[in-house]
């Protein structure tokens, strides 16, 4: 499918000043293209349009999605890959992507090289709307443990010749650690989770000159609540953008420089706000569900992410032909406070436990039950050995203070909150999350 990749690059730069009848052409070309060729190369989806009796040359535009079931991260958990990846690919030379899951799910995505490049031009893209110029530095405070993209031969080219230069800064590392590698970095750029960049603001001085200064600060992977925004954009004296990503499409949306919401990064995903299974219109609250249209090796068709977002007007205000969503309401974190008052992110025991030991799990939930107190909820999909149980303590012990104990439980059922919203990594200590009346954002 490189031809058809070609084809996105060279119109991918162009779009956001062309017009939205463009833009929805565009589109559904590229949803035809992938639906085609999920319903013919791979398992999974040949028998999900037969179950649906639904033909893919039916499917021309976005509307006719809604002939098919919504699918989620459990539907390929539950099938080998064989069943999940086009049988055109060849998985030993796919790209892994894990992820912990924005619902509580985890799950590996699978992207041929090309793929993965292409994706990232559309957050190449999101960035520059934001200011970021191909020769500023930006650091990326996060996790980098495996598959780092500067480890690639493109990643590599690109950071010699200093072409959106990439300087990682592990996420885990003590804050005040973190704080002296961004001030001895001083990027154009800091591009972190709302969470660890609030908490790094936090430790800043309120007055006098901050020791890092970037020229704007990227906000993603959680949810942006406003008090995490004020937080970050007073500690480091920058303006502060939000992008909507997921590891299935990369960017979903990111926020309209000149306010008032997010644009749908539209001509890389065919995106539905469903409200009890119809579309919800402009002001309404509903489930994310997106067809990812350049995804071929692990194509994801009307996939539900978990999020929560509200629908915005079409086209954006702003002039450009995207649509738009208000506020999105996905993963977010609270920082777990330890006995001796240090703060302990939650992804120190989400993330190695994801890498190593998360097969048999369908969804999890973390929470901090009191100071010195952790637990793990996890619904399996087959009932764990005690040595699996016995590995999740010693990965938490090698990890957490010794006066902190962790305890797993396994479930039946994994509710999520009254709102609809899923928190899987939830402080019952000192959450300010708990206060935020999300029906007023």
């Amino acid at each position: 499918m490189r031809l058809e990749h070609l084809h996105t690059l060279a119109r991918l730069w162009r779009i956001p000043a062309g017009t939205r009848d463009g833009l929805e052409a565009f589109q559904a070309q590229k949803l035809r293209s992938v639906v085609g060729w999920a319903a013919a190369t791979v398992p999974y989806y040949r028998d999900l349009f037969r179950r649906a009796q639904i033909r893919p040359e039916d499917v021309r535009a976005v509307t006719d999605l809604a002939a098919l079931p919504v699918t989620a991260a459990a539907d390929y958990r539950t099938q080998p890959p064989v069943e999940t990846l086009s049988r055109r690919a060849r998985p030993e030379a796919l790209v892994p992507r894990p992820t912990s899951g924005s619902s509580g799910r985890p799950f590996v995505i699978r992207r041929t090289v090309w793929e993965d490049h292409l994706l990232n031009q559309f957050r190449w893209r999101a960035y520059r709307s934001f200011g970021l110029r191909a020769r500023h530095r930006r650091a990326t405070v996060g996790l980098h443990s495996r598959g780092h993209r500067r480890g690639s031969l493109a990643g590599r080219v690109r950071q010699a010749f200093g072409i959106y230069r990439e300087l990682p800064v592990d996420s885990l590392a003590p804050a005040p650690e973190v704080l002296r590698t961004l001030a001895a970095l001083q990027p154009d750029a800091i591009v972190s989770y709302p969470s660890v960049l609030a908490h790094l603001a936090s430790l800043l001085p309120p007055d006098g000159e901050p020791p890092v200064c970037p020229r704007l600060v990227v906000t993603g992977g959680e949810a942006l609540v406003p008090f995490r925004r004020e937080r970050i954009a007073a500690g480091f004296g920058a303006p502060v953008f939000d992008l909507y990503g997921a590891h299935e499409a990369n960017v979903v949306a990111w926020e309209c420089p000149a306010g008032g919401g997010y644009h749908v990064c539209d001509d890389n995903v065919a995106l539905e706000v469903l409200r009890d299974g119809r579309p919800a219109q402009v002001g309404e609250r509903g489930e994310v569900v997106i067809t990812a249209l350049h995804c071929y090796a692990m194509p994801f068709v009307r996939y539900g992410l978990g999020d929560v977002a509200r629908r915005g007007p079409t086209p954006c205000p702003c002039g450009q032909p995207f649509s738009t969503l208000g506020a999105v309401e996905g993963r977010m974190h609270d920082y777990f406070r330890m006995p001796d008052g240090s703060l302990l992110h939650p992804d120190t025991l989400v993330v190695p436990i994801m890498e190593t030991d998360a097969a048999w799990f369908d969804r999890y939930r973390l929470t901090q039950e009191r100071p010195d107190r952790i637990l793990l909820e996890v619904l399996p999909f087959h009932r764990p050995s005690p040595e699996r149980l016995s590995h999740l303590g010693r990965i938490a012990a090698e990890r957490l203070p010794p006066a902190v104990s962790f305890r797993v439980e396994v479930v039946d059922r994994l509710e999520p909150e009254a709102a609809g919203k899923f928190r899987f990594c939830r402080s019952l200590v000192d959450s300010p999350l708990d206060a935020i009346d999300w029906s007023r954002l």
